[in-house]
């Protein structure tokens, strides 16, 4: 139920972001550890290439509303069995300008993380949580139209097991994002 009430404000929050005067959209490239299991063997510690998109209205100096689809990271333990959580997500963005082309910036909303799991050994199934989501970061103003982003995110994520439970974790992305004002 939640994931309808989410993908129904979406639904009518994006149109209204990108037909406005302070839209603005970007994509976004990073690495991303969705702080969950596979299995109970040993994970695999790297960090995994994670991309996305984004679109966003800017409502005053200080203060923009966002919608974002992105990866939030992939393991893989020892079997060679996979989990993958991707987040759609609707987070306030606070905005504190620094200088005229440097800004400091913070998110706080909601996330819907869908991970799946794969593999030889596996359940093969997936699951979705819908969380707190929040970042910080920096936003440099290249001009008018064109900014550049630095971010560190954290969302509330979900991997179910053999037994049907579930378990939650924490996902965690470092992103480089580039955003287009129109």
């Amino acid at each position: 139920m939640k994931k309808i009430a989410v993908l129904a404000l979406l639904s009518i929050a994006l149109p209204a972001f990108a037909a406005s005067e302070g839209g603005y959209a970007g994509i976004s490239l990073g690495s991303g550890k969705p702080g969950l299991t596979p299995t109970a063997l040993t994970m695999s510690t790297s960090s995994s290439f994670i991309y996305g998109g984004f679109v966003g209205y800017q409502y005053s100096k200080n203060l923009a509303a966002e919608v974002q689809y992105g990866g939030v990271g992939k393991s893989t333990d020892v079997a060679g069995n996979a989990t993958k959580t991707d987040a759609l997500s609707l987070t306030a963005v606070g905005l504190l300008p620094l200088t005229d082309k440097l800004e400091l910036i913070g998110k706080l909303g909601l996330a819907n993380a869908k991970t799946t799991v794969s593999g030889p050994t596996a359940t093969n199934t997936s699951i979705s949580r819908t969380g707190l989501t929040y970042g910080i970061g920096a936003q440099y103003n290249v001009n008018r139209d064109v900014a550049l982003r630095m971010e560190l995110n954290r969302y509330a994520v979900a991997t179910g097991n053999a037994a049907g439970g579930k378990t939650n974790g924490n996902g965690t992305t470092a992103n480089a994002e580039a955003l287009y004002k129109f």
